[in-house]
């Protein structure tokens, strides 16, 4: 039996707060920019054991720092900091990510049959 499957959006703000949102099937760009507050969607790579034990993808408002009140997202620029440790890169002396970003990840529903014998055991 085939699993189900849905998408978790999880949004780190650059005020420091974590919001989620989830769809059914993977959402587009052009469901992700207003969550973002953005435009156009830069991709970059974090790594923070909380979201996953490997290496993934941020997306980043990427006109963020254009805007007349550019705010630092410190979570985010820590885990991208970790994967430039992690893959030996480096970036520009205090470089930084600014803005909302967003983080997609793919969860697996249990499967029902597993539901029912695991609640009744």
């Amino acid at each position: 039996m085939k699993r189900k499957s849905q998408w978790n959006v999880i949004i780190w703000t650059a005020m420091g707060d974590v919001k989620f949102r989830v769809f059914v099937q993977k959402p587009d760009w052009v469901n992700i920019k207003p969550l973002i507050n953005a435009d156009m969607i830069e991709i970059q790579k974090g790594y923070d054991t909380d979201i996953s034990n490997r290496s993934f993808e941020m997306l980043c408002n990427e006109e963020a720092k254009m805007t007349n009140m550019i705010v630092r997202n410190n979570r985010a620029t820590k885990a991208w900091y970790e994967w430039q440790k992690r893959t030996n890169r480096q970036c520009l002396p205090g470089d930084f990510i600014a803005g909302d970003v967003a983080i997609l990840k793919k969860v697996y529903e249990p499967n029902e049959t597993e539901q029912e014998v695991s609640s009744a055991a």
